[in-house]
């Protein structure tokens, strides 16, 4: 007897806080939704990931060579003073990757960004205007090697 392995579904928080940029291979790309701070967010389309000890060994490399690509990208669009990344899961247990873009002079510098204040959403237009142009960014080729 074979067990079936329940569907890949986003968390709602990621979906509520989040907007959808791309789908990679492995991940989908989502832009979370503060105007704080350039934030982009993969979370792997497999189920029943909660930590980065869950992730299969045969998808390890692809989602680093994912993490690169949209590293490549955030350089690109914003050229950041740091790039801050995070796997932490204690509010929202799927597995998600942040990758924050940081300056010297952003209002949490240079504390941590989760939990700092309060989130402002982008208007309408800008968050789609980001969006459009990460994914562009995304979608060329050369994104991973920038």
């Amino acid at each position: 007897m074979t067990t079936a392995t329940a569907p890949w579904t986003l968390h709602p928080t990621l979906l509520k806080d989040s907007i959808p940029i791309i789908d990679l291979p492995v991940c989908s790309v989502r832009l979370l939704d503060d105007c704080r701070f350039p934030w982009v967010i993969l979370i792997p389309r497999h189920p029943n990931l909660s930590q980065w000890t869950d992730i299969p060994l045969t998808l390890q490399h692809d989602l680093l060579d994912e993490i690169a690509r949209v590293n490549a990208a955030l350089q690109t669009r914003y050229l950041p003073d740091r790039l801050n990344h995070g796997v932490i899961g204690n509010l929202v247990p799927q597995l998600h990757i942040h990758c924050v873009v940081r300056y010297i002079h952003d209002e949490a510098w240079p504390g941590v960004v989760w939990g700092f204040g309060t989130r402002r959403p982008y208007s309408a237009l800008k968050r789609l205007a980001e969006a459009h142009a990460l994914a562009a960014l995304l979608r060329q080729p050369s994104a991973a090697h920038s």
